[in-house]
């Protein structure tokens, strides 16, 4: 693998592990913001600015999604482009619905704000309240679910990571898809089970950041990607007429 190339992986990686630290980090931040516009009685005039800041991080968020799919998808298309498309249109919808989440929620402290409906509860505010809640699970529950089981299981075949690393990632991803089914089935699990559900494959994505960060790709399955991308437009040349 030229240098060049070697160093251009090398940026993409490092890129990618510290967006995938920006989208968890706004993702726990910004969901932390905005949640209490959801209880009994808040008061969503006087959470305005905070849920301001929370939209702010979920646009960060969703920005980060689609971020991190563009940088991926040269990569893993030398492998496998179906998987690859595969996966830039699921990060594109998981950052459709967070953005949805987010509108919803801001639109609901405003009108509130404006007097446009009542801050302590009713029907305008309860539809835009369960609109948030239902966009933003299928977004970062169901579809980021899918995505990561996608994403690793490319990465398993490519190996440009570890294979425990992205096998963790796709026993992890598995777990939080079962997750969601069951509760978008209303099978609400104790609050110990969901962190169960959801902590092996959070972990596993800071894990998976650090290692962008310090190691990078696998040179090794970079350089196979490399010899199919050189092995098949020498193929498209012979192919040509002179």
């Amino acid at each position: 693998m030229s240098t060049h190339r070697s160093t251009e992986h090398r940026a993409t990686a490092r890129t990618v592990g510290a967006l995938f630290i920006v989208a968890s980090a706004t993702a726990i931040a910004g969901g932390t913001l905005i949640d209490p516009i959801t209880e009994d009685g808040a008061d969503l005039t006087a959470l305005h600015s905070q849920v301001s800041t929370g939209v702010l991080l979920e646009v960060l968020l969703a920005l980060s999604v689609l971020a991190i799919a563009v940088l991926l998808f040269p990569v893993l298309r030398a492998v496998h482009e179906g998987g690859a498309l595969g996966y830039a249109a699921l990060c594109t919808i998981e950052g459709g619905f967070v953005l949805v989440a987010t509108s919803t929620s801001i639109v609901a402290v405003n009108l509130a704000e404006t007097g446009s409906l009542d801050p302590a509860g009713g029907g305008t505010l309860d539809v835009l309240l369960t609109s948030r809640e239902w966009a933003y699970f299928t977004g970062t529950m169901l579809v980021f679910s899918v995505s990561a089981v996608v994403l690793n299981a490319l990465l398993l075949a490519t190996r440009l990571v570890p294979r425990w690393l992205s096998g963790w990632g796709l026993v992890g991803g598995l777990l939080l898809l079962l997750r969601a089914v069951l509760e978008l089935y209303g099978l609400e699990s104790s609050l110990g089970l969901q962190f169960l559900w959801a902590a092996p494959i959070a972990l596993q994505e800071m894990v998976f950041a650090v290692w962008l960060l310090v190691r990078g790709f696998d040179s090794s399955g970079t350089r196979v990607t490399d010899r199919d991308s050189e092995g098949a437009t020498q193929a498209d040349r012979a192919a040509s007429p002179s």
